[in-house]
């Protein structure tokens, strides 16, 4: 299993973390929303299917996928979803991968995305869109 990355973090999902190892959210900028509805990550280099998308914050999101991901590298994705006219929306967002690993469901592997370059107007408008309309829980005003 990859380690994480000095002070990052790991899903609640994946395995216990040892006492020497950084608590899950140290450095987490904020709370993780749940997505409610389950949105295909592709590799947008290749078109390959990553995985589905568990959850959402302003600073990244997690993966779930059948097959292990590498840590510590910079991936440009492409999530696909519908707009509010019912048309199809891709959003493309660079993200880099902060921890990977098993997840506790022994078929599955997570991984941790956190956002790189929000600075594109699109990208930093698909997320605002991802996060208004399809995640559920905690609001931004309760960040950490």
């Amino acid at each position: 299993m990859d380690q994480p990355a000095p002070g990052g973090s790991r899903s609640p999902r994946c395995r216990q973390l040892s006492a020497k190892e950084p608590s899950i959210m140290d450095n987490r900028l904020f709370r993780r929303r749940s997505v409610a509805i389950d949105f295909n990550v592709y590799d947008d280099s290749n078109g390959e299917l990553l995985g589905r998308m568990g959850d959402l914050s302003p600073a990244g999101f997690m993966v779930y996928s059948k097959h292990a991901l590498k840590s510590e590298t910079l991936y440009k994705l492409r999530v696909e979803y519908l707009g509010e006219d019912g048309s199809l929306k891709s959003a493309r967002l660079k993200a880099k991968s902060m921890w990977a690993g098993r997840d506790v469901n022994p078929e599955l592997h997570a991984c941790g995305f956190r956002f790189f370059d929000l600075e594109a107007p699109t990208a930093s408008k698909a997320v605002t869109e991802l996060l208004a309309r399809f995640t559920v829980g905690e609001s931004d005003h309760e960040d950490y």
